[in-house]
């Protein structure tokens, strides 16, 4: 084996740094992968409550509309009955 000519630990060599700049390099890469497909399930799961939310509020507003209708229908009910009894 073969050691180096000046007596430079190994953990500071040149190969060493490059070493541990890839290294790095490729776990941000996939550290940032990982991000990117838990931010997308986020935004999928976000997306699902706010459209679950979203038809909640159109069925609520839709039964809010029919007891108005039928609200209104005996208003006009008791108004014609009032009307024909004078």
């Amino acid at each position: 084996m073969s050691s180096p000519s000046d007596d430079t630990p190994l953990h500071r060599t040149a190969g060493a740094k490059v070493a541990v700049a890839v290294f790095l390099a490729l776990t941000l890469a996939y550290a940032l992968l990982i991000a990117q497909q838990v931010l997308a399930w986020v935004f999928l799961v976000v997306i699902v409550v706010v459209i679950w939310y979203a038809a909640r509020l159109v069925v609520a507003m839709e039964e809010i509309a029919t007891q108005l209708g039928r609200l209104a229908d005996e208003r006009a009910d008791s108004r014609g009955r009032g009307d024909e009894s004078s």
